[in-house]
């Protein structure tokens, strides 16, 4: 089994953060998806019920989720990893308190969770977001990730936006430099 980091440091702007991973049912974590869901919950309010969506990962679904922490210890961002039916792995509920973005904490979650992707071989992860979150399909798209069909358990939801990204193993790199 590779170890995962329990802890990265990046700098922000108004300060470092820490970022230490956790699991997904950690307070921390919980408090940063409870603000999510109010955002989410309002940007589409007017599309009314969306039963096709699928229920909340289970702890068990989910290897890390990443927190970071402001220096005084306030939760600002969070992203999670989390293994699907059929060894498919997706990235969950990247989000960003609204008064610390702007300050690169989205590509750190992302960097922290495909490097742990990395570190358990998983080659390839795949996310979900929506038609009403721009400035995340933005982010995927400077990021890397590029569009894909709604892909199980979001594929009958009509304002699912799907991406994709392959990512590269310590393996690739060695085969990479004997070729």
């Amino acid at each position: 089994m590779t170890h995962t980091p329990t802890a990265l440091s990046a700098p922000a702007p108004s300060g470092p953060v820490h970022w230490a991973a956790r699991g997904w049912d950690d307070p921390a974590a919980v408090e940063l998806r409870a603000l999510m869901d109010v955002e989410i919950k309002a940007r589409y309010a007017k599309y009314g019920p969306r039963p096709h969506l699928p229920p909340p990962p289970t702890p068990d679904e989910v290897a890390v989720t990443w927190v970071a922490f402001a220096g005084s210890g306030e939760p600002v961002a969070t992203a999670s990893l989390r293994a699907l039916s059929g060894g498919r792995w997706e990235i969950k509920r990247v989000f960003v308190r609204a008064d610390h973005r702007g300050r690169g904490l989205a590509v750190a979650a992302l960097a922290a969770v495909e490097a742990s992707a990395v570190e358990r071989g998983i080659t390839r992860l795949m996310l979900q977001t929506g038609i009403e979150q721009p400035e995340a399909a933005a982010l995927y798209t400077r990021e890397g990730w590029h569009r894909i069909p709604a892909y199980p358990p979001y594929a009958l939801d009509p304002y699912s936006v799907c991406f994709a990204k392959p990512l590269h193993t310590a393996r690739d790199a060695e085969r990479g430099r004997h070729a």
